[in-house]
């Protein structure tokens, strides 16, 4: 397998040296410069004595947790920036005069202004200074450490409340995998940014390194201070995101030792049973018991205070999920053959799942304007998983590791207006799912007419086929500037370089699999397909990453301010450039077509150039592909502060942002034509990267205590990776089949043909209400809510957003309802430590959607003439309760709490039957024979579960 790993160590590390060493001096040309905020945040407002502004005033703000000083003086015109703060409260002083705390957060901009008073002590802040951000053209939200920590939960995911943000969902399916997307966009195309650090899976699905396909969590929730959802139009520093940018920043040690000790609990015997297990033990077989516990310690404080502080976080995860197995169709199978000794293998069973995540963070104020900050990450998870839940005996799992390891260094400078943020990073993300089994994996089924027709699965036996590794190793240098000494102006401008090593290898068929129809007279199973085991295949390149952006808010006049970006990104090897196609699998399509029909001297390649497919396009000698360049992101906004209060703001923005392809493709199209005979996966050589144009408008509204919100959004996103039938009949048609299905096979001697391109899109309109009462020490609770309207579609003829697009080709290119896209949901979220008696905490957040659409296959009118129709999904409807009870010792507090999830135990479920039928005996509304369209097949969200918790915080 060719590789474009070529290079020894010394010469990697000599191209990247001169990489950065030419990104840096082409920021330094570009003057003034900024800094990014994806971890930090703004404060800036005007100094005045009296009426007149005051002009060169030393302003400093003191972090209240470590002691850090932020400084700088006004401009001539009284108005001074401090960028790059750490989320946190704050001290301001002006002089000798300070002003009450203000507390800021991350990628927030906060309005102090500050008026001096002759013979006191105090700056008096005019203004609302707890208007914080409204300014701006940015969609999305923030999530505080008080509600990450107060809100009702049970996997202690800090995402889990990403949905708070306008078109934004976070879901955990039966199987405890997490989802989180925006609009109708992929999963892949979100992205999460902690303290500042870029956490994008390349390799896999989900966007995030570890969030796909895995129980755990990606980063331990008590190391997260805050985060922010941005769900459009971010600014030009954010990279590798299409649809939801998430920023959060991590906790850090003060100049007090602190710390906590925690310990969560819930289990089987609190939680309530679904429709699906109530229906196994009616059949035998009860759910076994279960646990599910989460542990952990968290400890910071100074190593000299005001100078240098640590923190350190670890939190463990252990489950037993029950799953029961239970023979599908048992009333087709007679009592003979192998039937007794397969329904002997029915029961319960526990899928186990443990998690370690640990971080560590030390930082220090090396001098007056110097800081440097230091975090390392280790991830270990190990799951032991089923092949299907319901169907796969015990034998038939997988261990499916997740591991993950990180650090980074970052050094802050700051003088005379600038600020200069340099970063190094390491990172080694490991994916593992595989069996030692050696058995056949073999899938019985039952058909009521002992046909192939109407075929239902019955029991999975036997070892799982998969055993597959998949690793991105990767070095980055990172640099971003600030430049504030312009007046009403805020420069920022950065530079990303990022090599990364991809291993990606295994086999998704380690054993034989077979599928065997039982007889239902005889019990005797005979075989309907098999297919032999696949060696291990693999792929090893690596690909450089950069990227640039210069970003200009400029306060044009005291109510308009322009945020004004441009970024550039490019990757040097995406998918593997250097694949030569094998000579086998190139030399079918130059050879006479040989199925029937063909005429003499017509190739497979004409054949299938007469429906529209160039394979040449696809075939590649090691040199045909080319990355792309032309990723070039402008993204401008506008807001308009109506009468200068920050009370009524217009905003406005539009903006391009570019994602990338994930590398498992590379793999997918090595592995398939390294099988002799076997199936063809091609790629198409003319690369492109998806990106997302997004458009929105709005109000932001001062309502009394309250913040009003309400605006809408646009997002047309092109590009989308697919692979889709490639196969045509000798005529470039689809042949006789149904029309929504592809034309499987190619020629005689292989099987189907696979092509992979950029092809996709979807887009999506969202009209949203948000309204937000903060906490304060005053009215001690807060409560928001998020309605959201949308409008979902896609090209995607399968209506998801998955990696395939069957029947690609075959119709002018048709907009179809997205699958993961609900027209209302509503989102409503709040905490009190002060409504309930005895000092009683309560918070609870609900969650309402309309339901979302699935797709049923209509084949009433013949299976030649299928059609695609729409199903529409029930609502879903979940309410959060939790209540604790903290109480206070000399050396601490400990807190007793209880969380009730689902709280109504309403079933929400997660699948339909969309099987329409054919045009047998009519039974459902479409006329077709399957009387189970549109009965559902699976929960998707939790039934009533209970959790207990307690923590000793010192």
């Amino acid at each position: 397998m060719k590789s474009s790993a070529r290079h020894t160590p010394a010469l990697r590390l000599s191209v990247i040296s001169n990489a950065v060493a030419a990104s840096f001096a082409a920021t330094l040309l570009i003057a003034p410069l900024a800094h990014a905020q994806l971890s930090t945040a703004t404060i800036q407002g005007q100094v005045a004595s009296g009426a007149a502004p005051s002009a060169g005033a030393a302003v400093t703000a003191t972090n209240e947790l470590n002691g850090y000083k932020y400084e700088t003086t006004t401009r001539a015109d009284g108005s001074y920036v401090l960028t790059g703060v750490a989320p946190g409260t704050y001290r301001i002083r002006v002089g000798e005069q300070q002003a009450e705390p203000v507390t800021v957060s991350v990628g927030q901009t906060s309005q102090v202004n500050l008026q001096l008073q002759a013979g006191v002590q105090q700056v008096v802040i005019t203004g609302s200074a707890s208007r914080r951000d409204v300014t701006g053209s940015e969609v999305g939200t923030s999530v505080s450490r008080q509600q990450i920590e107060k809100l009702p939960q049970v996997t202690r995911n800090f995402l889990s409340f990403a949905d708070l943000a306008p078109g934004v969902r976070f879901n955990v399916d039966t199987a405890g995998n997490v989802k989180m997307q925006s609009g109708s966009q992929s999963q892949d195309n979100v992205n999460v940014f902690i303290d500042g650090v870029s956490q994008k899976n390349n390799i896999l699905r989900g966007g995030v390194s570890g969030l796909d396909s895995s129980r755990g969590n990606p980063f331990p929730q008590s190391a997260v201070a805050e985060y922010k959802v941005i769900a459009q139009n971010y600014k030009a520093e954010f990279d590798q995101v299409s649809s939801a940018a998430i920023t959060a920043v991590t906790k850090s040690g003060g100049n007090t030792l602190s710390g906590d000790v925690f310990w969560d609990h819930s289990g089987t015997n609190l939680t309530a049973k679904d429709p699906f297990q109530k229906e196994s033990e009616r059949k035998g077989v009860g759910r076994p018991s279960s646990s599910q516990d989460q542990y952990g310690v968290t400890l910071g404080g100074p190593i000299k205070e005001d100078v240098a502080h640590f923190f350190i976080a670890y939190e463990g995860k252990k489950i037993d999920s029950p799953r029961q197995v239970i023979a599908q169709r048992t009333d087709l199978l007679p009592d003979a053959g192998i039937v007794p000794s397969l329904l002997a293998r029915q029961g319960s069973q526990v899928s186990s799942f443990k998690e370690d995540l640990l971080l560590v963070k030390v930082d220090a104020q090396i001098s007056r304007n110097q800081r440097m900050e230091a975090t390392a990450r280790v991830r270990r998870e190990s799951d032991l998983i089923p092949e299907d839940l319901k169907l796969s005996v015990a034998e038939n799992v997988l261990d499916r590791t997740n591991d993950e390891d990180r650090f980074d260094v970052k050094h802050e400078w700051s003088d005379k207006g600038f600020l200069n943020e340099a970063r190094f990073g390491y990172e080694k993300y490991s994916w593992n799912p595989r069996s030692d089994a050696a058995n056949p994996y073999v899938r019985y089924q039952v058909s009521p007419s002992n046909s192939d027709n109407n075929v239902v699965d019955v029991l999975i036996t036997g070892g799982s086929p998969n055993n597959q590794f998949r690793q991105q190793r990767g070095l980055l240098l990172q640099d971003d500037l600030t430049y504030t000494g312009l007046e009403s102006h805020t420069f920022k401008a950065g530079v990303k370089v990022k090599r990364i090593d991809y291993n990606l290898s295994g086999t998704a068929r380690a054993v034989e699999q077979r599928w065997e129809r039982i007889d239902t007279v005889t019990g005797i199973p005979s075989l309907i397909r098999a297919e032999l085991a696949i060696p291990a295949a693999g792929v090893a390149f690596s690909n450089n990453q950069y990227g640039i952006y210069f970003q200009d808010d400029w306060q044009a006049t005291d109510k308009l301010l322009l945020n004004l970006g441009l970024r550039y990104d490019y990757e040097s090897n995406m998918l593997n450039n250097s694949y030569a196609t094998p000579a086998d699998r190139v030399a079918i399509f130059g050879r006479q077509d040989p199925r029937e029909g063909a005429p003499a001297g017509q190739t497979y390649a004409q054949s299938l150039a007469r429906g529209g497919v160039n394979i040449a396009d696809y075939i590649s000698d090691g040199n045909s592909r080319k990355p792309f360049k032309d990723a070039w992101a402008p993204r401008l906004g506008l807001s308009y502060d109506i009468n200068g209060d920050r009370a009524s703001v217009l905003f406005a923005g539009w903006g391009r942002a570019y994602d990338r392809a994930i590398a498992n493709h590379a793999l997918d199209e090595a592995q398939k034509n390294s099988q002799p005979g076997g199936e063809i996966w091609l790629i198409k050589n003319n690369h492109k990267m998806a990106y997302t144009d997004q458009f929105s408008f709005g109000l932001r509204q001062a309502l009394g205590r309250w913040n009003g919100e309400v605006g809408y959004t646009n997002s047309r996103s092109r590009n989308q990776f697919n692979w889709f039938g490639g196969n045509r009949d000798v005529n470039g048609t689809w042949g006789n089949g149904s029309p929504i299905d592809p034309l499987f096979g190619s020629v005689p001697g292989y099987s189907t043909l696979v092509l992979g391109d950029f092809i996709t899109q979807a887009k999506a309109e969202n009209i949203y209400l948000k309204l937000d009462k903060p906490y304060t020490k005053a009215s001690t609770w807060s409560l928001g809510a998020t309605y959201t309207y949308s409008r979902g579609e896609t090209t995607n003829n399968e209506w998801t957003n998955n990696t395939f697009n069957w029947t690609y080709g075959r119709y002018a290119t048709a907009w179809n309802p997205s699958t993961d896209v609900e027209k209302h949901r509503l989102v409503v979220a709040g905490v009190s430590d002060g409504l309930l008696p005895f000092g009683l905490m309560l918070s609870g957040k609900m969650t309402y959607g309309s339901g979302l659409p699935y797709r049923i296959t209509d084949c009433s009118r013949g299976s030649t003439s299928c059609v695609a129709a729409e199903g529409k999904g029930s609502n879903f409807r979940q309410v959060d309760v939790g209540l604790a009870k903290e109480v206070k010792f000399a050396f601490g507090a400990l807190s007793l709490r209880a969380d009730v999830l689902n709280l109504f135990n309403s079933i929400n479920y997660g699948g339909y039957d969309g099987w329409g039928g054919g045009p047998g005996n009519p039974v459902n509304r479409l006329g077709g024979d399957n009387a189970n369209l549109g009965v559902p097949n699976s929960v998707g969200g939790p039934m009533r579960t209970v959790k207990f918790s307690a923590r000793y915080a010192f």
